[in-house]
This record gives structure tokens, sequence and C-alpha cells, in this order.
């Protein structure tokens, strides 16, 4: 029926602002006035995923965790249920995954981020028991990594921002979780056709100039954050900008290598013919190119 993602700073009141709004749906649930189909709340959080504290101090104990709290958050989608996702979802290529996975399983989604200013945190911090605090290091890096939930951003959408001394805005969540848009599934698990011809030409000419346009940039701009992609490839899907990996350039190897890595799965998502057929046109390709890029960035920076 519906996911909520729980976003913010690390102790920045995210447990308590998920267990009331857990608490506010099952109370609209069992309401008398309430006429609706009856839903399961479900909580999903790291304690739950056996996610630790120190599950955090390192990506590679991070990569496993964050995996076992997306088994548990996609296990716990369904159209008869309400799941809330309590963790630091910090990371935007990872919020976006669970996006995916909530159009897959055709439930809404709502992204609601706990606002506190990062002192607050620390002395929220500071106070709980010596077990259930980060190592200081961790703390710092989980503030300095954060990832802002925009509301630009269709994963992010809606977007409810709680300021730690204010009210949770109950009635806007529950409004957008029970009458929300219901996204269709993703181009990736929608059964397609057999591909139009010439599209591994397509494929391959498209992303070969989105590398040759992005290296020129580079070069013409060291140190720039973003690349808006020229058109062609992006006309027909109108403004197209990627994001680059924070503090360093990519080379030339590394673009070469995601390139390849792109199309083989294009093509043997073609070849399947079952859930997904891969990108086909040059609006298509460059977009899923994009994301590519921006995703494996994310997970590994």
């Amino acid at each position: 029926m519906a996911l909520v993602t729980i976003s913010g700073f690390p102790c920045s009141g995210k447990t308590t602002r998920a267990r009331e709004l857990k608490a506010d749906f099952e109370r609209r649930l069992a309401d008398a006035g309430y006429t609706g189909p009856k839903y399961d709340v479900v909580l999903v959080d790291d304690a739950g995923s056996h996610v630790t504290r120190a599950a955090y101090d390192s990506s590679a104990a991070e990569k496993p965790s964050r995996a076992a709290l997306f088994t548990a958050a996609t296990r716990a989608l369904s159209p008869g249920a309400i799941t809330i996702v309590d963790s630091a979802n910090y990371i935007k290529g990872f919020r976006y995954q669970m996006y995916c996975a909530a159009r897959e399983a055709h439930v809404r989604v709502a992204t609601v981020r706990v606002a506190a200013p990062p002192d607050k945190c620390r002395e929220w911090h500071a106070a709980r028991p010596e077990d259930e605090q980060y190592k200081e290091a961790t703390f710092d890096n989980l503030i300095m990594r954060y990832e802002e939930p925009n509301s630009m951003q269709r994963w992010d959408a809606p977007l409810f921002t709680v300021p730690w001394d204010e009210a949770l805005p109950a009635d806007d969540i529950w409004a957008a979780v029970t009458k929300g848009e219901k996204k269709p599934p993703t181009g990736a698990v929608v059964q397609r056709g057999k591909p139009p011809p010439g599209t591994l030409q397509t494929l391959t000419t498209t992303t070969s100039a989105l590398v040759q346009a992005l290296l020129q940039h580079l070069t013409a701009a060291p140190g720039t954050s973003s690349f808006p992609v020229p058109s062609p490839p992006a006309a027909a899907a109108g403004k197209l900008v990627l994001h680059l990996p924070h503090g360093r350039r990519p080379t030339l190897a590394e673009l070469q290598r995601l390139k390849r890595q792109f199309e083989a799965q294009q093509i043997q998502a073609q070849k399947s013919n079952a859930r997904s057929a891969g990108n086909w046109t040059e609006p298509e390709v460059a977009s899923g190119f994009v994301a590519f890029l921006e995703a494996t960035w994310e997970t590994t920076p």
C-alpha cells in the first residue's frame, strides 16, 4: 500500500518520529469512523535487520548491512501494508533502490526527513548509553556524507521535512500514503516487446558520445560537480544532469569500464525478452546511463 522512508542525521530523532508515525497510522486504522481497507503497519529498522552501530564504521561493513535492511524492507512491501523504514537512509542511491522496489510492489511512496542541527544531534548522541553510541569519527562521517532528500527528485517525493522541535504533519503524510499517486513499475521490471532494429548501435553510439562529451567537460571545467548532458542524446528526455562523484574526477579507464558494464546489462536485458528489454532510444539510453553512473558512484564512491 505504501512505503515511508525516514531519513536524517544520526541521533536526530528518526526513531521517535517513526514510532509516532506508526502509532498515528494504527490509531487512524482502528478509528470507528474509518471505513477504508485495513492495513498492517510494519516498522523496519536497523535493530530488526541486525544492523549495529559498528556497521557504519567502514564501507566494507556497511554494504552487507544496508543489503540486509533493503531485503527486510522489500519483504515487508505489499498492497496490504504500510511499511516504515527507520534508518539513516543518507545515500540517495539507496533511497532510489527502495523507490524502485516500491514501484515494483505497486505501493505509494513518501519520504520523511527529520531535520535537527548537528550540534543538537551531538548532544543527544552524547546522552545515549555507551553501547548505543557511534564512534566519534563514524558519527561525524555520517553527518558529512548525508545527502539531503530533495522534493524535486522523484524517489524522494512527496517529501515531508519535520524540524526537530515541531509536530509531525501526520494528516498530510496520511493523505500521501492513502491517496497519493501509485506510479507504475520502472522500465526495468515491465515486460516489453522485441527491440526495434538498430538498438545495439544506438546503445554503443549514445554511451560513447556521452563519455566523450563528459571527458571534454571535465577538461574544460576541472573541479566541476555536475555535467549537463548535451542534446542529442538528451533532447527528447528534457534537461538531464549527471552528478559526479564527490571529491574526485572520473578517469577515462573508469568511464570506459562502467560504459562496458552498462552496455552488457542492456544487451543481456534485450536478449532476455522477459521482465526487461533494456533501453532502446537515445534519450532512454542517456537517462539510463546517467542513472547507472550515479548509482554506481553512490554505492562505491
